[in-house]
């Protein structure tokens, strides 16, 4: 339904931006606002970054795993078998007991960071500040550049017609393909075309990393099903670190008050006609929204990921704020 209500009003939107020549082909961000960026994300005082799920990454690093080994986190004491370093032997259980136990550490291992960040038609919208796509690329490219700082490797999925996957890597020629990808121009795309299905590409995420990552999703959820998408975000979830951004424009909040728009209504074969100019709809469009986002809600919180929405209004420094805290978590 709201994809539809941005179809209606993208589409002049869209007309506007062809008429100013070039204006779609600059990329997002230009080279300069990537330089504002970066410094900004280094200067954060805390990091966007926390891991709560157990590493199984290749790496040696500094974020509890899975596996044991040569670690700083005690684990258990077992009984000694032969070949054990005498050094790992707990002798002070020895002195207790008699017997030989052997220390047991946790390896460190060092996680990755993974950005979804959807550029579909629907994100490519906005009626003031800056496009969906733009805040939500801003944000990603500020994790992106905490996980290099970091020395964590970072990859993402970038959601355009035809879904890009970078592999997580640590090197800044890695960190520039993904962020060239998220601030890459954004001309309007026809609906009407094929778009990959969001839940289809979290599927994939689910199967793709390994677990203990870190897994930023920057989108407007339009497509997501909050019925049938629990299971899928709780096993995520289950697996890794998950933060959600809702990125959207006040005008999906708030029905325009003029104009007679068709909104698709999935209960219905029938689209829904609201006109702008009628209290009554108004109050009823407001009442459907609100129940959506209830709905959507409870889908993230019901499968322990962290969800917020932010506004095309906003700034990177606003939503940002809400990260470390300062603004509650919807």
């Amino acid at each position: 339904m709201f994809r539809s209500l941005i179809q209606r009003v993208s589409r002049h939107y869209q007309r506007l931006l062809r008429a100013e020549s070039g204006a779609t082909r600059a990329p997002l961000l230009d080279e300069a606002a990537l330089h504002e960026l970066e410094l900004y994300a280094r200067s954060l005082p805390s990091s966007l970054l926390e891991f709560r799920r157990h590493a199984s990454h290749p790496l040696i690093g500094e974020t509890p795993s899975l596996y044991r080994g040569r670690g700083l986190e005690f684990e258990e004491n077992r009984a000694y078998q032969a070949g054990d370093e005498s050094r790992l032997v707990n002798w002070r259980l020895y002195a207790r007991t008699g017997e030989l136990y052997t220390k047991v550490f946790a390896e460190e291992r060092r996680p990755q960071v993974f950005v979804v960040l959807d550029r579909r038609p629907p994100m490519r919208f906005a009626t003031r500040g800056q496009l969906k796509v733009e805040l939500a690329a801003r944000l990603g490219i500020c994790h992106a550049h905490q996980a290099q700082q970091q020395a964590l490797a970072v990859g993402g999925l970038v959601m355009n017609q035809e879904p890009q996957w970078f592999t997580p890597a640590i090197g800044e020629v890695s960190l520039q393909g993904l962020i060239q990808a998220m601030a890459a121009p954004c001309p309007p795309l026809a609906f009407e075309q094929a778009q990959p299905d969001l839940a289809e590409q979290l599927q994939q995420v689910l199967h793709r990393l390994p677990a203990g990552s870190f897994v930023l999703l920057l989108s407007d959820f339009a497509d997501l099903d909050p019925d049938s998408a629990t299971s899928l975000l709780h096993h995520l979830a289950e697996l890794h670190t998950v933060r959600a951004i809702q990125v959207l424009d006040p005008v999906e909040t708030q029905f325009p008050e003029s104009g007679v728009f068709l909104i698709e209504d999935r209960a219905s074969t029938q689209p829904l006609r609201i006109d702008g100019h009628d209290v009554v709809q108004q109050d009823l469009y407001t009442k459907i929204f609100a129940d959506r986002q209830v709905a959507l809600a409870a889908c993230f919180r019901e499968s322990g990921i962290p969800f917020r929405t932010c506004m095309t209004r906003d700034d990177v420094e606003t939503c940002l704020g809400n990260e470390d805290g300062n603004s509650p978590v919807h």
